[in-house]
């Protein structure tokens, strides 16, 4: 649920089109806000709408401005980060194409992502079982493995979203903090993967 990483969604494509066959990705979760419960009142939105138009301006990607959430909606990133951590584990590889539809259904269809039965429904539609992405989804153990990522993002020195972190035995080195364009963003990648080939 960061607007930034949907503007990216794109760049993030045509990257790993061009780059899988040299190397694996590994997709951490940052938890931009994870177990937030404050209230979604009108500034909120007002700010939350400030920052898709200057990445809809940047990058291109489609946003519903229209955004309108029920007075009930917290904008909490833990569920939706979660149900991606279901996903990576039962459908390996199937993450990045999940990831992609919560960014469609929340920026775009003004779907709630932080409701349990919305993030089923985007389960299905990768190819996961309802009742088998449901019964793992509320697990405490999946609960636990999601602030791990969270944890490991803060550990890797992540700050922001997008960050792409490029990683060769044990060392990390930061590619990308904030949104790239792939012609800015490919030098740099090439570079890194020079120094190991």
């Amino acid at each position: 649920m960061c607007s930034w990483c949907w503007g990216f969604s794109p760049v993030w494509g045509e990257i790993r089109k061009r780059y899988e066959k040299q190397v694996s990705f590994q997709l951490v979760l940052g938890g931009l806000r994870p177990g937030n419960m404050e209230r979604f009142d009108e500034s909120k939105r007002a700010y939350i709408l400030q920052h898709w138009h200057a990445v809809h301006e940047r990058t291109g990607q489609p946003f519903n401005f229209d955004f309108q959430m029920g007075p009930t909606f917290t904008y909490d990133t833990e569920p939706a980060s979660r149900a991606t951590v279901v996903i990576r584990q039962l459908m390996p590889g199937k993450e990045w194409e999940f990831l992609k539809h919560v960014h469609k259904a929340f920026y775009v269809q003004n779907a709630d992502v932080t409701k349990a039965e919305v993030l089923e429904e985007l389960a299905v539609t990768v190819g996961m079982d309802a009742s088998g992405f449901r019964q793992v989804f509320h697990e405490s153990q999946t609960k636990q493995l999601v602030w791990e990522d969270f944890a490991q993002s803060r550990h890797l020195g992540v700050a922001g979203f997008p960050t792409l972190l490029g990683q060769q035995g044990q060392s990390t080195s930061t590619l990308m903090h904030g949104y790239q364009e792939l012609g800015t963003l490919t030098p740099v990648i090439e570079q890194f993967l020079q120094k190991f080939s």
